[in-house]
């Protein structure tokens, strides 16, 4: 028999924290690099890409969308 997708435990709080960190870490990263960037196109898409990587970390430790497929999620595709 099979193990169902509901049965998966959620991630331990060590896993979501790690993950969390390492994500904003990155974002704080290139949100460096986009203040020490000289064109303005350069430093909009690194801005965008911190903005990005920091809301990835706060969704990890969250555990909400991209990290937590529920049932809900599953009936609409």
């Amino acid at each position: 028999m099979a193990p169902t997708e509901n049965a998966r435990p959620r991630d331990c709080l060590s896993c979501r924290i790690v993950g969390a960190v390492g994500m904003v870490g990155i974002g704080g990263y290139l949100a460096n690099a986009a203040c020490k960037n000289k064109s303005l196109p350069g430093k909009y898409g690194l801005s965008i890409l911190s903005f990005g990587f920091i809301c990835l970390g706060v969704a990890r430790y969250k555990q909400t969308f991209p990290f937590n497929k529920n049932e809900e999620f599953k009936s609409r595709m």
